[in-house]
């Protein structure tokens, strides 16, 4: 457990926002690994004489969506379907999303089977809240249920108190 400077509020490990007073808890942690993310592929790019804009946004090469999970940054790749539900796995219920938040702490921290609807539409995404119990937010801010927000890479989404980054590689 974490407790938020701001409210004082107990929180689950790997939160970002406080879910009392919405209080970033990060204090630069993610956004620095981010970074250094970045600059890894930057200097690999031009370790192999790659130009850095080419293989950071080939014309002829859709990017790689990651969602990048908590404090542990388990990675996850769903693919390039156009629509990826979020949620918790429920076979008696006949639920299977495809980003399957279950097998990362996603039942204690209140995800719903049927969290969020991530959409791709060419190369932007949008997030969706499915009327979660828990809710849905980006960057701390708490998206109303069935509006379409769109994402740019390095957002920092959450389900519930699960913590995940967005990022487009």
């Amino acid at each position: 457990m974490q407790q938020c400077s701001n409210c004082r509020a107990q929180q689950l490990d790997g939160t970002i926002f406080c879910s009392e007073c919405g209080a970033s808890l990060l204090e630069g942690v993610m956004l620095g690994s981010a970074t250094l993310a970045v600059n890894r592929t930057v200097a690999a790019s031009q370790a192999v004489g790659g130009s850095t804009q080419a293989s950071m946004h080939p014309a002829h090469h859709q990017r790689t969506l990651v969602l990048f999970v908590g404090s542990s940054r388990r990675r996850i790749e769903p693919g390039q379907a156009t629509q990826l539900l979020i949620g918790r796995k429920d076979p008696e219920r006949g639920i299977d999303p495809e980003v399957d938040l279950s097998l990362v702490g996603g039942l204690d921290a209140g995800v719903s089977r049927s969290h969020a609807l991530l959409v791709r539409r060419g190369a932007e995404y949008t997030l969706e809240d499915l009327a979660s119990a828990n809710g849905t937010f980006v960057n701390g801010r708490r998206l109303a249920p069935q509006v379409p927000t769109r994402l740019h890479s390095g957002d920092e989404l959450l389900f519930g108190t699960l913590t995940v980054r967005f990022a487009l590689e």
